[in-house]
C-alpha cells in the first residue's frame, strides 16, 4: 500500500505565494507613493482622508490602493472591492505605476479566493503596464507573481517559464534579493514537485540563507517546511519532522496562522507514514480547525486527506472513507490536480481496505491519471530545457560582458603605448638640458674653488681679532651674570611677598561670600515660607466662605423637599444629606482629598438636586483612562459649583424632557481633566440673565473656583491649572478644569 499522502507541496506553496506575490507588490507600490500613504496608516484616518478626497484622481486612488493592501491578506473580497473601484475611473488616473499596482493587488486577492484565471488576466494587465512605462522592477515582479499562480495549479512548465524570466529582469536590478530569494524558492517547489531533488535543496537551502541575512521569519519558516518536504521525499522522515517543527516554532512566534496550519498537515502525514496514527490525527485534526478558521479550502483539501490515512490507519474506515470525499470534493471545486490525485489514491486503499475491490480500483484508475497529469516525461524534458537555456543565456550575457571589458582594455593599452611614447621623446629632451646644465655648473666650481681660496685667508686674519675680542667678551659676560642674580633674588624676595598678602586677600573674600550667600538663603526660605503661608491661609479663607454657601443651597433643597414630599422620600434625603454633610466636614478640613471621596460627594449633592426637582434633568459620571481614584487627588469642593451653576443656571430654567448633566473626569498628557457639560439654555440665553433664585441673586461659585485655580498655580510650578467655561457644541455649557497631578504630601495637604 502507497505511503499517506502529503498535503505540503501545494499548501507550502500557496504559502509561498503570500511571501513571494505580497512582499514584491509592497516594494513595487514604495516606488511610486511616498511615505504619506505608507502601509502602516491606520484604517480609519485611511478613512477620513477617503472623505476629504471624493475626486476621483490620482490622489484618490492611492487612498483606495492602501484599503486594497491592507484588506489583500486579511479580507480578499473587501481588497477586491476597493481594487475595482479604482479600475472604474482608471480613465482618469495619470500615473500609469498606480495602475500596474492596483492590477497586481487585485489579482493577488482573486488567488486568495482561487479565482485563478481571472488572478492571471489581472496580473498580465499589470505586466503589460510596466512594459509600457518600462518599469523593470514591476515587470519581474509582476512574471513573478503569474509564475506562482501557475504553481499553485500544478502548471510547473509555465511557472518556471516564468520564474526564470523574473530572474533574469531581476539579474538587471540591484539591490533585490528578497524579491530573487522569492522566485528561487518557488523554482525549488517545482523541482521538488517534479522529482529533481537535488536542485530543489539547493534552492531551497540558497532562499534560507537569504531570508535570514534579512531577518524575515515568515519566509523562513515557509522554507523551513520546504526543506522538510525535500527530506519527506528522500525518505528520511525524522529530518522531515525536525524541519516542519522548526517552521512551526517559528510561524508560531510571529502568530503566522497559514503556516502553522500547514505544518500542523505536514507532521500528520509524516507520523502517518511512520505509522504513528495518533500523532498523525492529532495533528491533522488540529490543521483542519486552524483551515477552517482562516477559510484556506486548498490547504483543508489536503487536510483532510491527511485525517483519512490516519484514519485508515486506526482502522476507522467510515471516517476515512467521510474525510477522504470530503478531500476530493474540495480538490474537483478548486480543480487542483494534486488534491485530487492523493483524494483517489486515499479513497482507493479505504476502498481496498473494506473489501470493495471495484470501488477501489475505480479510484486508484482516477489517481493514475491525475500522476500522470503531473509527472509525465514531456513536461520534466520541457522543464530541463528550459533550466538549461536560462544557464546558456546567463553564460552567455557573461561572455559578452568579458568581451566588451577585452576590447574596452585593449583600446586603454594603445593609449598608454601612445602615452608612453610622448614621454619617451619629453625623457630625451630633459636629459639634453641636463648635459647643458652640467657644464655650466662645471665653470661655476672652478670659480668658486679660487674664491675660497681668498675667504680663507681672510678668516685667518680675522680668527685672530675674534680671538682677542672673545675674550673682553667673557670678562663682560661675567659681571653681567652677577648683576642678574643679585636682580633675580631681589625679585624673588618681592614675589613671595606679594603672593602671600594676594592669599590673605583671597581668603578674607571668600569668607565674606560665604558668610553673605548664607544671608541670602536664609532670607529667601524665611521669604518663601511667608508666601506658602499667606497662600495657605488666603485658601483657607476661600473654604470657609465656600463650606457655608455650599451648605445653605444644600438645606434649602432639603427643607423645599420636605415641604413638597412625602416623608419617607424626605428621609432619604436627610439620610444622603447627613452623608454629605460628613464628606463635607472632613474634606473641608483639607487642601487635598483622595479622588474618591470628592466624586462620591459631588454623586450624592448631584443626587440630593435631582430628588429636589422631582427628576427634571439626568446625570451621569464618567471616569476615564482607568484612572485609580484612591490614589488620585483634589481639592476639596472645587467642581461643586460648577454642578451647581449647570443645575440652578441651565437645566431647570428651561425645564426639557432630555435635560442631562455629564461629569467625566479623564487622563491628559501631563495632567487630569474634569468636564462639566449640560444641555440648558447656555450662558447668552436671557432666560438666564433674568431668572431670579430665592436664596440667591448671584453664584460667587465661578470666582471663587478662579481664586482657587490661582493659589495652585503659586503652589505648583511644574504644569499650570486652568478653568475654562463656554458654550456646548450644540446646546448648553460646558465647563472644564484641568488641574496637575497632585499628590498627598503634608505640605499640601495642611489641616485648618
Amino acid at each position: 500500500m502507497k505511503k499517506p499522502i502529503l498535503m505540503i507541496v501545494f499548501n507550502y506553496s500557496e504559502k509561498y505565494l503570500k511571501y513571494s506575490s505580497v512582499f514584491l507588490f509592497l516594494v513595487v507600490c514604495s516606488i511610486f507613493f511616498s511615505t504619506a500613504y505608507a502601509q502602516n496608516k491606520k484604517i480609519d484616518s485611511l478613512a477620513n482622508l477617503l472623505v476629504k478626497h471624493p475626486q476621483q484622481d490620482d490622489e484618490r486612488a492611492k487612498i483606495l490602493l492602501q484599503f486594497a493592501d491592507y484588506y489583500v491578506m486579511t479580507d480578499a473580497k473587501q481588497s477586491l472591492k476597493f481594487s475595482n473601484e479604482i479600475i472604474s475611473f482608471e480613465n482618469k488616473i495619470k500615473d500609469k505605476g498606480i495602475l500596474a499596482s492596483i492590477y497586481r493587488t487585485k489579482g493577488i486577492s482573486l488567488y486568495f479566493q482561487s479565482m485563478h484565471l481571472e488572478s492571471i488576466q489581472s496580473l498580465n494587465m499589470a505586466l503589460k503596464i510596466n512594459t509600457e512605462i518600462k518599469n523593470n522592477l514591476g515587470i519581474a515582479v509582476s512574471l513573478a507573481n503569474i509564475g506562482t499562480i501557475y504553481l499553485s495549479q500544478s502548471k510547473f512548465p509555465e511557472a518556471l517559464n516564468f520564474f526564470l524570466k523574473a530572474l533574469k529582469e531581476y539579474d538587471k536590478l540591484k539591490g533585490n534579493e528578497l524579491p530573487i530569494a522569492n522566485t528561487i524558492a518557488n523554482i525549488g517547489i517545482v523541482y521538488t514537485e517534479m522529482g529533481n531533488l537535488e536542485e530543489a535543496m539547493k534552492n531551497h537551502h540558497k532562499s534560507l540563507t537569504i531570508y535570514q541575512k534579512f531577518k524575515n521569519y515568515a519566509a523562513q519558516a515557509t522554507s523551513l517546511s520546504n526543506i522538510g518536504t525535500v527530506y519527506y521525499k528522500l525518505k528520511n522522515i525524522n529530518e522531515a519532522i525536525r524541519y516542519s517543527k522548526l517552521s512551526i516554532k517559528l510561524a508560531d512566534s510571529i502568530g503566522d496562522l497559514r503556516t502553522v496550519a500547514r505544518e500542523s498537515g505536514n507532521l500528520s502525514a509524516y507520523y502517518s507514514t511512520i505509522n504513528q496514527a495518533d500523532l498523525a490525527l492529532t495533528y491533522g485534526l488540529n490543521s483542519v480547525e486552524i483551515n477552517k478558521k482562516i477559510n484556506n479550502k486548498k490547504s483543508l483539501g489536503f487536510n483532510y486527506q491527511n485525517v483519512s490515512s490516519a484514519y485508515l490507519k486506526k482502522g476507522d474506515y467510515k471516517l476515512a472513507k467521510i474525510y477522504g470525499i470530503n478531500a476530493l470534493g474540495i480538490g474537483n471545486e478548486l480543480n487542483v490536480t494534486e488534491i485530487k490525485r492523493d483524494a483517489s489514491l486515499g479513497l482507493s486503499e479505504v476502498y481496498e481496505a473494506m473489501n470493495m475491490a471495484d470501488s477501489s480500483l475505480f479510484y486508484y484508475k482516477a489517481y493514475t491519471k491525475f500522476a500522470d497529469s503531473i509527472s509525465n516525461d514531456k513536461k520534466k524534458n520541457e522543464i530541463t530545457k528550459m533550466g538549461l537555456q536560462y544557464d546558456f543565456d546567463k553564460k552567455e550575457l557573461t561572455y559578452q560582458q568579458k568581451q566588451l571589458l577585452a576590447d574596452e582594455q585593449l583600446k586603454q593599452q594603445q593609449l598608454q603605448l601612445a602615452l608612453n611614447q610622448t614621454e619617451l621623446q619629453k625623457g630625451l629632451q630633459f636629459r639634453d638640458l641636463q648635459e647643458a646644465q652640467l657644464q655650466n655648473e662645471k665653470l661655476q666650481s672652478e670659480e668658486k674653488e679660487k674664491q675660497l681660496i681668498i675667504a680663507r685667508n681672510n678668516e685667518k686674519l680675522q680668527a685672530s681679532k675674534v680671538n682677542e675680542l672673545s675674550q673682553q667678551q667673557k670678562l663682560n659676560k661675567l659681571e653681567l651674570k652677577q648683576l642678574w642674580l643679585y636682580g633675580i633674588l631681589v625679585l624673588v624676595v618681592l614675589g613671595s611677598i606679594l603672593v602671600y598678602l594676594l592669599n590673605l586677600y583671597r581668603i578674607r573674600k571668600l569668607k565674606f561670600n560665604n558668610e553673605l550667600q548664607y544671608q541670602q538663603a536664609a532670607q529667601n526660605e524665611l521669604k518663601l515660607k511667608h508666601q506658602y503661608q499667606l497662600s495657605e491661609s488666603e485658601l483657607k479663607a476661600i473654604r470657609s466662605q465656600m463650606n457655608p454657601h455650599f451648605i445653605f443651597n444644600v438645606l434649602n433643597s432639603i427643607e423645599a423637599y420636605v415641604m413638597d414630599n412625602e416623608k419617607r422620600k424626605a428621609s432619604r434625603l436627610i439620610q444622603k444629606f447627613a452623608s454629605l454633610s460628613r464628606l463635607i466636614l472632613e474634606n473641608s478640613t483639607k487642601s487635598l482629598v483622595t479622588a474618591d471621596k470628592e466624586w462620591k460627594a459631588i454623586m450624592l449633592y448631584t443626587e440630593l438636586e435631582a430628588m429636589r426637582y422631582e427628576n427634571a434633568f439626568t446625570y451621569s459620571f464618567t471616569v476615564l483612562d482607568d484612572i485609580q481614584l484612591k490614589t488620585l487627588y483634589l481639592p476639596p469642593m472645587l467642581v461643586q459649583p460648577l454642578i451647581e451653576n449647570a443645575i440652578l443656571h441651565g437645566l431647570i430654567i428651561e425645564p426639557k424632557a432630555d435635560a442631562h448633566l455629564s461629569v467625566i473626569l479623564q487622563m491628559q498628557t501631563d495632567s487630569i481633566s474634569i468636564t462639566v457639560a449640560d444641555n440648558g439654555v447656555g450662558l447668552e440665553n436671557k432666560s438666564t440673565k433674568n431668572a431670579k433664585n430665592p436664596v440667591k441673586e448671584q453664584s460667587m461659585g465661578l470666582a471663587s473656583i478662579k481664586e482657587r485655580i490661582d493659589m495652585i498655580n503659586r503652589q505648583q510650578s511644574a504644569y499650570q491649572a486652568s478653568f475654562k467655561i463656554g458654550p456646548g457644541a450644540k446646546q448648553g455649557t460646558i465647563a472644564i478644569i484641568c488641574l496637575p497631578f497632585l499628590n498627598g504630601n503634608p505640605e499640601l495637604n495642611t489641616e485648618n
